[in-house]
């Protein structure tokens, strides 16, 4: 019964994170185009921000609160259960209040002299309020999942998708469809942008109101003295942070692209500021949507091999962990290499398609995201490989790899922007996901003994995804000629899909387990 309570919790997990990243996508496309490259470069000095936060609530407060509550209640000591809920509400409440409002009040120095972007003060305050519900929403998830109650955490994923893509749509179009609105001296983009993050705050609060809805189950227990009480709040206060710290950093650390990007590039942009806004917009809100929407698919496959790839683990290392792992990097190489090729051969006409009304932000992107199709194939199977170190009991060594990799990314920003601009971005982060790739696989053979050999797991999608490219790229020009211009690029997409399968089907690969453990 446990494990197929397990087993339902994850599914329930597994199926509104795919739903949420669906809704993200159903986000960000249409509000691109609404907002612009000018109107995105603001709206993304919010939306990083709120990222890492949004990651260091799910992950650290949620994760904290979780744990120590289930704790409590496998030694059938529901009083400290109780005690952990309200004293977290109590801490993590007052904190996001505190953060919210210093960040509210230094939106403007922020933006101005850390960001170069002043204009993006207002979308900062917006989000500001954020932080507060998603601490809130933190700790009632960490409650519910540690009460083996999984349905409210992934209600409230796909109630905030739903939310974000309604408010933040509908009140950036509201503000573009109404500018005489706007007070005297302030710009459409930036008003719009603001309106968008407004309505990702929103969401963040329809978040907390769906999981009011579905109060954790009560167990009655006899209430403490008031000094027994006070001991057990500081121990439980000291427990909450010394769970809460280390997975706290590990979430900051895996966000340090975001935030090395967002910290330089208003910076190293060879532009005036008003211009460096326009190209990071129109990097963020096009060629990074468009590169994420590959791994948001196949982390599936990293998320869905953690529970038998822990078991058989756990076990020794044996073929059937080898062949778990070997599995997985197959099923990911065989989406990520097609749809990341693809992207680099066909990096204008998709852009084109999916953003028909901004040419100019377009060619800005195109360049940028022939680059990061091929960093999708590396950031892509750097996942499963997280997952399974995971799986194995060793997460500290992904902080370590992440750590690593983010000062590629940094070194990358400050020595190719400058004189590549947004390729320099995009290159840099190439580099970045190359460098976690390798150290990750080099960290998985010596922390389990299982040695993978890339070359060869990725070989067939290799080959055929080269083949799936090339056909892309020659056919797209001549279709053009023959179809209409948003038609086209999908048409050669689908031939070369059907080169791809073709050229795998025809490439046969081995199978051998019998040397996969050192």
């Amino acid at each position: 019964m446990k494990r197929q309570s397990v087993l339902r919790g994850s599914v329930w997990l597994i199926g509104s994170a795919l739903l949420a990243k669906i809704l993200g996508a159903v986000f960000r496309l249409p509000l691109t185009a609404m907002l612009g490259g000018t109107g995105m470069g603001y709206f993304s000095c919010a939306y990083g921000l709120f990222l890492p936060v949004f990651a260091l609530s799910v992950t650290g407060i949620n994760t904290a609160v979780s744990a120590l509550t289930a704790q409590a209640l496998a030694k059938n000591d529901p009083q400290t259960a109780s005690r952990t809920a309200s004293l977290a509400m109590r801490m993590f409440g007052l904190g996001g209040i505190l953060f919210s409002l210093l960040l509210f009040l230094t939106a403007e120095p922020f933006c101005t002299l850390l960001l170069h972007n002043p204009r993006a003060a207002l979308s900062v305050r917006c989000f500001a309020p954020a932080v507060w519900f998603c601490c809130v929403n933190a700790v009632l998830r960490g409650i519910c999942e540690g009460h083996s109650t999984m349905q409210p955490t992934a209600v409230s994923h796909v109630a905030e998708g739903i939310g974000r893509a309604v408010c933040g749509l509908g009140l950036c179009g509201f503000v573009c469809r109404h500018p005489a609105m706007l007070p005297q001296g302030m710009l459409l983009p930036e008003a719009a942008a603001a309106a968008a993050i407004l309505g990702v705050t929103l969401s963040t609060a329809i978040g907390t109101l769906t999981l009011l809805l579905f109060p954790p189950p009560r167990r009655s227990a006899p209430k403490l003295p008031p000094a027994h009480r006070r001991k057990d709040d500081r121990m439980l206060r000291q427990a909450l942070l010394r769970t809460l710290l280390p997975v706290a950093a590990a979430s900051l650390v895996t966000n340090l692209t975001t935030l090395i990007d967002l910290a330089s590039a208003m910076r190293l942009l060879p532009q005036k500021a008003d211009a460096a806004n326009f190209l990071y917009g129109a990097y963020t809100g096009m060629a990074v949507t468009v590169f994420n929407l590959v791994p948001s698919v196949t982390n599936m496959f990293g998320k869905g091999v953690f529970p038998a790839f822990a078991e058989s683990y756990a076990r020794s290392c044996t073929a059937e962990t080898g062949q778990l792992a070997e599995t997985v990097i197959r099923r990911t190489a065989f989406f990520a290499v097609p749809a990341g090729l693809g992207m680099t051969a066909l990096a204008a006409p998709l852009l084109t398609v999916l953003f028909p009304a901004r040419p100019a932000e377009t060619a800005a992107a195109a360049p940028a995201l022939a680059v990061l199709g091929i960093a999708v194939i590396f950031s892509a199977l750097c996942y499963p490989l997280f997952c399974m170190l995971q799986a194995s009991g060793h997460a500290d060594d992904t902080v370590r790899i992440m750590l690593a990799g983010a000062a590629v990314k940094l070194a990358g920003n400050l020595l190719l922007i400058p004189c590549l601009g947004l390729r320099g971005i995009a290159a840099s982060t190439l580099l970045c996901y190359a460098v976690i790739l390798l150290l990750a696989v080099r960290r998985f053979r010596l922390r389990t003994g299982i040695r993978l050999r890339l070359l060869r797991l990725c070989g067939r999608s290799l080959f055929a995804g080269v083949l799936c490219a090339g056909t892309a790229y020659l056919l797209c020009p001549v279709l053009r000629c023959r179809l209409p211009l948003r038609i086209a690029p999908l048409a050669a997409a689908t031939a070369g899909a059907a080169v791809y399968f073709a050229g795998y089907l025809t490439v046969r690969g081995k199978r051998d387990y019998s040397s996969r453990c050192d």
